[in-house]
């Protein structure tokens, strides 16, 4: 432990409830951690500074802005960086520990470092303001909807991404990618500036009515390259996207809120209740009401 905290310039906030961590720290500038094995869930996202992390045998860069997914079993080296301090925020519950009805983030999204919208930036900045912890099974349920509802938002993107990658590549690329216990075998997460600009945007403004000329703007390039980015990318137009976006943000919502079916529409974009019943029933196979039902185990 001293050896650590003469890394460390400031502990901001670091609490557990439980079994589960939540903590942001800042390191000096040349700051490390480890070599450690991994014994948990884990996300971390680098707010200042960057990351140069060894897992196993692969090397990962994460620079600020953007977050990675780490999965138990692997030996890990933290570098920061050595031109100033590194900001770092993480939250993680252990591996023996079931999320019950809650859905736990796929292999396949682990060891991806990959932009984080603004939500979960602000999220994890504001340093959890959830209840005083406590160790009653209340407190480690509301604490592990915050943990994986935080994963779920990280991780979204780069399924979509790895996706799309398998699909452009065919059968071959499909049988390396995500090669158990491979993180350099995984398809890449990285999404090009304009579009994680775009991607940005739109999660910051999910209930304003879009143009494409918007967009556009939002991405930093014209109409017709932000639709070439977009279909390359995205196996989808720029709006087609902005749908997709709008949808899944909605399922959330649904998922680990109280929110009236009618203000989930308003927040995420939709003209009405109607309109958003159906395009969330053409993605996801039912409507919202029945499937925040089955997400409730009701």
């Amino acid at each position: 432990m001293p050896a650590m905290r003469k890394n460390i310039s400031q502990i901001h906030h670091l609490h557990a409830t439980g079994p589960l961590g939540f903590g942001i720290v800042t390191y000096r500038p040349g700051g490390n951690l480890g070599m450690r094995t991994q014994e948990n869930v884990q996300l971390v996202v680098i707010h200042r500074g960057e990351l140069h992390l060894r897992i196993d045998a692969a090397e990962v860069h994460v620079p600020a802005g953007h977050g990675i997914l780490l999965e138990p079993g692997h030996r890990e080296t933290f570098q920061f960086s050595t031109r100033q301090e590194t900001t770092h925020t993480w939250c993680q519950y252990p591996r023996e520990m079931s999320p019950g009805p809650l859905v736990a983030p796929p292999v396949a999204a682990m060891g991806v470092p990959a932009p984080c919208s603004p939500w979960l930036l602000g999220t994890m900045r504001a340093g959890w303001r959830l209840p005083a912890p406590g160790g009653s099974a209340e407190d480690v349920r509301i604490r592990l909807a915050a943990v994986l509802t935080a994963m779920a938002e990280f991780v979204r993107p780069i399924l979509h991404a790895q996706a799309e990658v398998r699909a452009r590549h065919g059968p071959r690329e499909r049988a390396t990618a995500g090669a158990p216990g491979s993180v350099a075998a995984r398809p890449p997460g990285i999404t090009p500036p304009p579009l994680a600009r775009l991607s940005a945007a739109l999660m910051e403004k999910l209930d304003h009515p879009w143009t494409l000329d918007e967009l556009a703007r939002a991405a930093g390039v014209s109409r017709g390259h932000l639709i070439k980015l977009s279909r390359e990318y995205w196996a989808a137009t720029p709006m087609e996207k902005l749908w997709r976006t709008r949808v899944d943000h909605a399922a959330l919502l649904l998922r680990d809120t109280g929110l009236s079916i009618g203000e989930v529409a308003y927040r995420t974009g939709f003209a009405n209740p109607f309109h958003f019943s159906r395009r969330f029933s053409q993605a996801y196979g039912r409507n919202p009401r029945a499937w925040r039902a089955a997400a409730w185990g009701n």
